[in-house]
């Protein structure tokens, strides 16, 4: 019987081992489940791009009234547009105060987390029916709701303010209710308006007749009017000659 001297058993041991290297170096893909590898795609991979904004830490000041959201502290679903890709079935919420829209989602462990989407690459998002863009008019990227299609859009700029309640000996704060500054985006530039008169005077006279007959003709009432209606109108103008 062959036997192996102390120092050919530990010829023996270092070249099993460099057998071994040399192997995990050549061949790493097939040392490991093909479902583990895909986990790793899915948490560090492509979805990358939507998850890694920083963690959402903005607490209110004790006592204070309302929230800093666009409707509520609730999250409902919608959509991210990131650098071409169009994520769906989302938990999003919207912070008009500090404007960043917030993700909440569950990671590999279970735990819980609310980050703020990055705007490196946002193109934009949906929110229940509401469409949203991070637009850069003007040379001032902010988010917009966004109504209609074509060379005109009628933009919506949401905010809210944190005031300190009116009441003597009071040192609460409450937020304001929802603020909507309305433009029309003509040419990339921001065109405010705030009443009909003011809406119908962005556009080109030889257009204006016709535009007050399209909002006699539907009673189209701006201050009032829904989104779709809004959306029709401004595609209507868009499509005038």
């Amino acid at each position: 019987m062959l036997k192996f001297r102390t120092s050919d058993n530990l010829w023996m041991k270092v070249l099993i081992f460099s057998i071994l290297t040399a192997i995990l170096f050549l061949f790493p893909g097939s040392l490991f489940p093909q479902d583990a590898a895909k986990a790793a795609d899915r948490v560090y991979g492509l979805d990358q791009i939507l998850y890694n904004g920083k963690k959402y830490n903005y607490f209110l000041p004790p006592g204070t009234h309302g929230n800093q959201y666009l409707l509520s502290d609730d999250f409902a679903a919608g959509s991210v547009a990131i650098k071409g890709t169009c994520y769906h079935n989302l938990l999003l919420n919207f912070d008009i105060l500090n404007q960043q829209l917030l993700l909440k989602y569950r990671d590999e462990t279970g735990a819980l987390n609310i980050i703020e989407v990055s705007k490196a690459w946002l193109e934009g998002f949906s929110l229940g029916t509401r469409q949203f863009e991070y637009l850069s008019p003007e040379q001032s990227p902010r988010f917009f709701q966004v109504l209609g299609s074509g060379r005109f859009r009628i933009l919506f700029y949401w905010r809210k303010n944190l005031d300190m309640v009116a009441a003597v000996g009071s040192s609460d704060f409450t937020f304001t209710a929802a603020i909507k500054d309305s433009y029309v985006l003509i040419n990339g530039q921001l065109k405010p308006f705030r009443n009909r008169h003011g809406f119908v005077g962005l556009f080109e006279r030889s257009h204006r007749q016709e535009i007050k007959g399209y909002l006699h003709r539907n009673k189209v009432r701006l201050h009032k009017a829904g989104d779709q209606v809004l959306a029709d109108l401004i595609t209507f103008i868009g499509n005038l000659k």
